[in-house]
């Protein structure tokens, strides 16, 4: 549902109307429906969608999957059978096994991603529904809700559950596999970890937590000719959506929101500099990361060495097309896509290029929304460390792409959260001032 852009009437701006987050474009304010999502005219980006008992079912979600955390993650997850030799692993394990290997430093990215930012995400949640539910008044949940809002694009048992079954797919032609307690235990709490994300309602809870407050919001004059924030000194928090009054003399500080505490950048230009930082690096470690070994396999005393590329030609050989694709898309092609596509976006705003601004928009919440997903190969590569340690018979050890590919993840994830997709708008303003 397109929602019109109005001149701002008066000064209750901030019960009227609201900012558009991706192109701060001032918009009237509409209450959403359960068949209706108001999107943003200019730039195509939802703006909130309700969901109903949004506190009540994120607080069974999340307590559901807290409850099924613990056997998910310490209980036997498989056990693989080869010439009646059989090892098992938990997923605590499987974590941990970039440790044994030496690689200290992807160890401590699959234990973030995979243990302990799912365990924190689905805690925040379950305390702050909890404490509205209960009807509480702390400045914690406050700081929970917004602490959730950056963890949980590193919480990626999602993702981690797909590993599973691609290892599962892998050795299911050269081992017999028992599944044990903890792979239904990991289903299941994914299953839960996403069903609580999902009712989240931030909007609604960040009001609740207002009213609960005896918070009463303040309302803001505004410019009545001004069709953006900045043009009217607003602010829109990107963390809980508050606006925020800011004075023309202050554009090179930095504030603080007064409701979540997120650090507000007044001149966001100065972050493409960190943008183009990360993209370089990250097109940098691309040629080592799909060159060299990735993973060294070691059978009846022969070892051999595959790069990314030799694992999906394997795939497409064993006529595992399906997989091929998806480890193809996940370590290939995503990665190439955020680079050239952040590229695209920084050289727009630095030349001011003004065409095809809602599509650069919608590649760059694409780009959003994917960057995670190239966590896929190092899972699988953990899972297998752990897995397959059958001695002189076989083994599975990592290699030194390893370290360049989860480079090259965390620098384009990074680089993607630091640009403010705002900055794509600010070129159309300045060519229609001239």
């Amino acid at each position: 549902m397109m929602i019109n852009q109005k001149k701002v009437p008066g000064p209750r701006l901030t019960s009227q109307y609201t900012i558009c987050p991706g192109c701060d474009l001032l918009l009237e304010k509409v209450q959403p429906t359960s068949t209706h999502t108001p999107v943003c005219p200019r730039c195509s980006h939802r703006l909130q969608k309700q969901r109903p008992d949004a506190v009540q079912r994120t607080l069974v979600l999340s307590l559901t999957g807290l409850l099924l955390y613990l056997p998910a993650n310490f209980a036997p997850l498989l056990s693989i059978n080869i010439l009646g030799k059989t090892t098992s692993s938990s997923l605590l394990q499987s974590t941990l096994s970039m440790f044994n290997q030496g690689e200290y430093l992807v160890g401590i990215l699959v234990v973030l991603t995979g243990l302990l930012c799912p365990l924190m995400t689905l805690s925040l949640l379950f305390g702050v529904s909890m404490g509205l539910f209960l009807g509480w008044k702390k400045k914690w949940m406050r700081i929970f809700l917004h602490w959730y809002h950056h963890l949980n694009e590193w919480a990626m048992t999602d993702i981690y559950l797909i590993a599973v079954f691609i290892t599962i797919i892998k050795m299911n032609h050269t081992a017999a596999i028992e599944y044990n307690l903890g792979f239904f235990c990991f289903i299941g709490l994914v299953a839960a970890t996403v069903a609580a994300q999902s009712a989240l309602d931030q909007s609604q809870f960040w009001a609740l937590l207002d009213r609960n407050r005896n918070h009463k919001q303040p309302q803001i004059a505004a410019d009545t000719t001004a069709q953006t924030g900045r043009e009217a000194d607003l602010l829109l928090c990107q963390s809980c959506h508050k606006i925020i009054r800011s004075s023309p003399s202050r554009q090179q500080e930095k504030i603080n929101c007064p409701r979540c505490g997120e650090i507000l950048h007044l001149s966001p230009q100065k972050k493409l500099d960190r943008s183009w930082a990360l993209i370089v690096t990250a097109l940098l470690l691309t040629l080592p990361a799909n060159l060299l070994p990735i993973m060294s396999v070691s059978s009846l005393g022969s070892m051999s060495k595959s790069t990314l590329i030799d694992g999906i030609i394997l795939f497409f050989q064993g006529g595992s097309y399906g997989i091929g694709l998806i480890i193809l898309t996940a370590s290939i092609l995503v990665p190439l896509f955020k680079i050239i596509g952040m590229t695209l976006i920084l050289l727009s705003v630095h030349n001011q290029w003004t065409t095809w601004l809602r599509h650069k928009a919608l590649m760059f919440r694409f780009i959003q929304f994917v960057g995670r997903w190239s966590m896929l190969d190092i899972f699988v590569i953990a899972l297998l460390c752990s897995l397959v340690r059958f001695g002189s018979l076989s083994s599975v050890d990592t290699a030194p792409a390893t370290l360049y590919f989860s480079a090259v993840v965390l620098c384009t994830m990074f680089a993607a959260l630091s640009f403010d997709p705002r900055l794509l708008w600010d070129g159309e303003k300045s060519k229609q001032t001239s």
